[in-house]
């Protein structure tokens, strides 16, 4: 009896693997990818994929609903085929352009096409949907805002931004748009902005220098004073400075 037993048990161990491949199905293979119309409707499915995670990345949209941000549908059940979205357009519109514009580029630089660089959806723009210049965007906010609009969207958006490649943080961008402010007669709006470059950078002579050029719009020959004299604290041989501080302590 016993030993009937232990041959049961034996076939029972030999055989129940063989069961079980019996009723493993394999996976199924996707579907294949249908409506493409910019790239070749053979281009193997992991190749798309990386294309389209790439713009992904490029556009900063992963928080914006990622695929769907083209594509029609919720995750994980896009309808990828579908030309329902407006933005799926304009991106197969983008690309096209990105690519004629790539062509031309070995005639306009006198370079060979493989040294030329080559233009790609993140070469404008650099992780941001809409690929606007910090200072357009902060003029924007000044002139539909004022500048208290803009000082705070300025720090909302190097909150979020800085480290990245979307926007140009550097010492000279609030500068320069200082300078451009003050040039349109909005000297109030430029030192708005050239403060908040000073409180981020405050040894940058050209702030001050700009201030400078702020307060006199404004005839306070006072304040126009103690910053051009702070421009050449921090460099000595900033001769512009030096010069405008001469003429207006005369």
């Amino acid at each position: 009896m016993s030993s009937a037993i232990v041959v049961l048990g034996i076939t029972a161990l030999v055989t129940l693997p063989a069961a079980a491949q019996t009723t493993t199905t394999a996976p199924q293979p996707p579907p294949p990818m249908t409506n493409l119309q910019v790239y070749p409707k053979d281009t193997p499915r992991p190749e798309i994929v990386a294309t389209m995670q790439g713009f992904v990345q490029a556009l900063g949209v992963q928080s914006a609903g990622g695929c769907g941000y083209c594509h029609a549908g919720t995750a994980p059940t896009f309808d990828f085929a579908a030309d329902a979205k407006p933005t799926k357009t304009v991106a197969r519109k983008m690309i096209l352009m990105s690519r004629e514009i790539t062509a031309k580029l070995p005639d306009v630089t006198g370079k060979p096409a493989a040294d030329v660089t080559r233009i790609r959806c993140a070469t404008c723009h650099r992780g941001v949907a809409i690929p606007k210049l910090l200072p357009d965007i902060l003029t924007e906010t000044v002139n539909k805002g004022g500048s208290a609009a803009a000082v705070q969207q300025y720090r909302d958006l190097r909150k979020q931004y800085y480290g990245a490649q979307a926007y140009d943080f550097s010492e000279n961008a609030l500068a320069f748009l200082g300078q451009q402010l003050t040039a349109a007669n909005k000297p109030d709006d430029a030192l708005a902005l050239l403060q908040l470059n000073a409180e981020y950078y405050p040894n940058h002579p050209a702030t001050y220098g700009m201030m400078a050029q702020a307060y006199m719009r404004k005839n306070d020959k006072e304040n126009a004073i103690k910053n051009l004299e702070k421009a050449v604290q921090l460099d000595p041989n900033n001769q512009q400075a030096k010069r405008q501080l001469e003429q207006l302590k005369k």
